[in-house]
């Protein structure tokens, strides 16, 4: 390596704990960080004496691959937006509520754990007799497995499109792993409830 090449390095890696100050410190979000990258490589540029073409053919080569990403995290968001301002979840969430709102709380801790949605969880919980840590708890560990299999996680679809995996061969081999998982997670929320989980 020249000593350009181990400049180069060091800028980035002052970078990373430039990033990282900045969103712990003083609570940077996307705007700040994607400055922070543009910065760097506009140095990084200058440091490595590539002209403006050749930074230019450099940053399209670079985005080239995560563009296909970048497609898929705005298809899925839209899924999201589309369902939250039709009101289409709301919908769907009332006649959850509806559904499990007779059953006893060790089956409506059941209903609750698929519903996967935080923002009736709280309510549907007092109105169940569910206490709300088992609440949290059912959406904590139903959201975090869904994480890795449905096509709406965004930055999951991403993540698989860069890697260049088909979302039906990844869910074809990890579902028998996904339903253990949530197999385990539902006598975990069904025990939490019988041993009234939490003070609230």
């Amino acid at each position: 390596m020249e000593t350009r090449h181990k400049v180069v390095l060091a800028c980035f890696q002052l970078n990373i704990v430039v990033l990282a100050f900045g969103v712990i410190k003083l609570k940077w979000f996307i705007t700040e960080i994607a400055g922070l990258f543009t910065l760097l490589g506009i140095v990084i540029a200058f440091i490595g004496r590539l002209s403006a073409g050749a930074a230019v053919n450099a940053f399209l080569k670079g985005a080239a691959g995560l563009i296909s990403g970048s497609l898929i995290i705005g298809v899925a968001r839209a899924i999201v937006v589309i369902l939250t301002d039709g009101h289409v979840i709301d919908t769907i969430l009332y006649h959850a509520s509806a559904a499990i709102h007779h059953m006893p709380p060790s089956l409506s801790v059941v209903g609750m754990y698929l519903a996967l949605t935080m923002p009736i969880m709280a309510q549907l919980a007092d109105l169940v007799g569910v206490t709300r840590q088992t609440a949290v708890l059912c959406f904590s560990m139903a959201d975090g497995i869904g994480n890795i299999i449905f096509p709406t996680s965004s930055y999951f679809m991403a993540g698989l499109a860069i890697a260049g995996i088909p979302w039906s061969c990844w869910a074809k081999s990890i579902l028998p792993f996904i339903l253990t998982q949530y197999a385990i997670g539902l006598v975990a929320v069904i025990a939490a409830q019988l041993m009234s989980y939490g003070p609230f």
